[in-house]
């Protein structure tokens, strides 16, 4: 710390917040103690140039130095830019420059800019790698934001030049202004405002078409234009219209058909610049100076304070202004119908799909009926019977299964009347597909709680415990069990009356789609609880008919 506080040459100390006057010029920067002559490698820094800046260098090490640049003209507090030239440096010499003091607390060094370099034999500007360049705050410095970047110079006959960024001077941009001004091209226009401090040229350039460039080349002094004073009674109340001339045809506010006022927006921009334009029209109207330091003059005839003159830039602005809010205001609404279009077409479709759910809500129901009436109609009687021979189980042994099952108590209620789709004969229910239950057992059916327990019972009704432990659902081998062998499915319409006896008591219960859907998908996972509950069952009574068989 001790070091970075002294001068190249002379040691005395110098605080870190120095005013620093000027920029460097020719600066030989010598390590602490050394006397003679500057050798290879004692670099020398020089600013002096048009858009060079750099105020101050400090000897750190070998290999290392702190840089303070100049703050901008009249502005002490901004520190960015930096440009300065490096010579008498010695082949495959390796730097680091620390610039100390720069302003900005966020930078684009950070996302992978860099400076820019070049050399007497390499005139072009180059950057230097991003993984040489690091941005940091530096506890050395108060904790103010230092720029590192570390370079290696390779010819020692060469002078570099360090840089922000590419350079582009005054000079530059008045050779260039120069050349478009001798060229006389009719939408180019170049005039002199003023100067600034230091006595340079400030320009005022204008880009047109050639048919306005004689409106332009008159002074905004000399050019006005008398327009009607705008205010928002005047705009909305007025019940006739002045004619102002063609220019200001255009500027004439009707009274809108409809009725609708114009928007917040609006009203305040024109307030804003009528205030303006009133404001000016006072001072014109009471100063005693020559015509050509004032925006217009006052005729002899004008009277009438509704009228105020302007000159022609201010009425080109007012009127730019409100065809942009037109036009702006044409967008919206033609968005707002858009919209409106898009919600009448997504209302449209939502009728319509509605109408398509109750309509195959109805188709379902009446092709189920359709198949129970084939079926009972053109099947022979005698496949009829096996068919009912095969899917009703023998009643004691449906009698004890159901009893196990239900969840009811010794008490049943009335039976529950038979919806119209399911056909009752001889004491027997049809379900569909020729399947056949018992009329009493199918009640008490009816009165079971849960959708789980009603899948159950009814599965064991359909198919019986004998037919259900020695079957799958999907005939699918489980893989818990790497030697588990599939078993035989079971019925794929068998499963179709399940969903479907199911899907009648829950379409009873709720109208929602999706709620139906979802119970529903649980019909094969219940399926499967109670081949599982049935196999488990099996187990128990072989064990406990081995357990008796080891006691006799």
């Amino acid at each position: 710390m001790a070091e970075r506080s002294r001068t190249a040459e002379t040691g005395t100390a110098i605080g870190s917040d120095e005013i620093i006057a000027g920029n460097v010029s020719k600066y030989t920067v010598l390590p602490p103690g050394y006397c003679g002559q500057p050798k290879k490698g004692h670099l020398i820094f020089d600013a002096c140039f048009e858009s060079g800046n750099l105020g101050r260098v400090d000897h750190i090490t070998e290999f290392e130095y702190d840089l303070f640049i100049r703050p901008d003209t009249c502005n002490p507090r901004f520190r960015v830019w930096f440009n300065f030239a490096v010579e008498n440096v010695k082949e495959s010499q390796r730097v680091i420059f620390n610039v100390v003091n720069f302003s900005k607390t966020k930078s684009l060094y950070r996302d992978g800019m860099a400076p820019m370099v070049k050399s007497t034999s390499r005139p072009k500007w180059q950057r230097i790698p991003s993984k040489n360049v690091y941005y940091y705050r530096c506890p050395d410095h108060k904790k103010n934001y230092v720029m590192s970047f570390a370079f290696c110079f390779d010819r020692e006959d060469d002078t570099y030049q360090f840089a922000y960024c590419y350079p582009y001077t005054y000079t530059r941009l008045q050779h260039y202004l120069d050349n478009l001004q001798r060229r006389n091209m009719d939408y180019f226009c170049r005039e002199l405002l003023g100067l600034s401090v230091q006595k340079r040229r400030l320009d005022l350039l204008t880009i047109t078409s050639p048919e306005d460039k004689t409106d332009l080349e008159n002074s905004v002094m000399q050019k006005k234009i008398k327009i009607p004073k705008l205010s928002l009674n005047h705009v909305e109340e007025a019940g006739e219209v002045t004619d102002y001339g063609e220019e200001d045809a255009e500027l004439r506010h009707s009274k809108r058909q409809d009725g609708r006022k114009q928007s917040e927006g609006t009203h305040k921009s024109i307030e804003a610049v009528v205030a303006r334009l009133e404001k000016q029209n006072g001072m014109s109207l009471s100063s005693t100076s020559s015509p050509e330091e004032v925006f217009m003059e006052a005729s002899e005839g004008m009277n009438n304070m509704d009228d105020a003159v302007v000159p022609r830039i201010l009425y080109e602005e007012l009127l730019r202004s409100y065809q942009q809010q037109q036009e702006e205001m044409r967008h919206i609404q033609q968005e707002l119908e858009r919209t409106r279009r898009q919600l009448v077409q997504q209302a449209k479709k939502l009728k319509e799909y509605g109408a398509l759910v109750s309509e195959m809500k109805e188709l379902r129901d009446l092709n189920r009926r359709l198949q129970d009436v084939l079926l009972l109609r053109l099947g022979p009687a005698i496949e009829l019977e096996k068919v009912k021979a095969e899917s009703v189980e023998p009643e004691p042994e449906v009698q004890k299964t159901f009893n196990e099952e239900a969840n009811t108590s010794t008490y049943f209620p009335a039976p529950v009347p038979v919806m119209d789709k399911y056909i009752l004969e001889n004491g027997k229910v049809h379900l569909g597909s020729g399947i056949w239950v018992d009329e009493e057992k199918w009640h008490q059916l009816q009165v079971t709680q849960g959708d789980s327990k009603y899948t159950k019972n009814l599965a064991v009704m359909i198919w019986g415990t004998d037919v259900l432990k020695n079957r799958s659902v999907t005939g699918v081998a489980t893989k818990k069990k790497k030697d588990a062998v599939p078993k035989p499915p079971l019925s794929p319409h068998k499963l179709s009356i399940v969903r479907e006896c199911l899907y009648d008591r829950i379409a009873q219960e709720t109208v929602d789609e999706t709620e139906i859907a979802q119970r529903l998908s649980k019909v094969n996972k219940y399926i499967c609880e109670k081949i599982m509950d049935i196999n488990k069952s099996c187990k128990n009574e072989e064990r406990r008919e081995n357990a008796k068989y080891n006691l006799q």
